[in-house]
């Protein structure tokens, strides 16, 4: 038996609701996804992951095709199907074929991207991937490439929100596997 139920939308609390149907307005879909549904009974964390998405997607440095393609190489490094699958989503909707798509996952160094697109997922990918080994030299070769403090502030803190959400996403799963 699985840990975890998805919720019927009328077990949600209004709060909650509220919150994942403006999530799905804002990602242009009709379908909720299952990641967020399954938390829908606790408001306070609807709330906080939707405040961080929010505040780290609407105003962002950064082009959605690079942050796209950097989800999918997270998740494909942290082997998170989900999220995987949604990055992936994301990029056939930007015009991206599978072809091109599975060419990113196996050579993440030839990325169809401009330079500072390429520079911002490899660092991303880095901060995801391997945040423990970072030195004062990468940031120091970001800043020589161009970037400000604030859009390298603002890379860590999108790692880190695709950390939490892969979090979320593989425990949502985990808890809905049967014993």
């Amino acid at each position: 038996m699985a840990f975890f139920d998805v919720p019927k939308d009328d077990d949600i609390p209004a709060a909650s609701r509220q919150l994942l149907e403006e999530y799905q307005r804002l990602q242009g879909t009709k379908e909720r996804a299952l990641n967020w549904q399954i938390f829908g009974h606790v408001p306070r964390i609807i709330e906080a992951r939707f405040d961080a998405w929010k505040k780290l997607n609407q105003d962002s440095s950064f082009p959605v095709d690079a942050k796209m393609v950097a989800v999918m190489l997270i998740s494909h490094a942290k082997r998170c199907r989900m999220c995987f699958a949604g990055a992936r989503f994301h990029l056939d909707r930007l015009g991206f074929d599978e072809g091109a798509m599975d060419a990113m996952c196996a050579h993440p160094d030839t990325l169809p991207l401009n330079e500072s697109g390429r520079r911002f997922v490899h660092y991303v990918l880095r901060i995801a991937t391997d945040s423990a080994n970072l030195t004062a030299k990468d940031f120091q070769e970001m800043q020589q490439a161009g970037f400000s403090k604030e859009e390298i502030l603002e890379m860590i803190a999108f790692a880190a929100y695709w950390i939490m959400n892969i979090v979320f996403s593989q425990a949502a799963l985990a808890g809905l596997a049967d014993d």
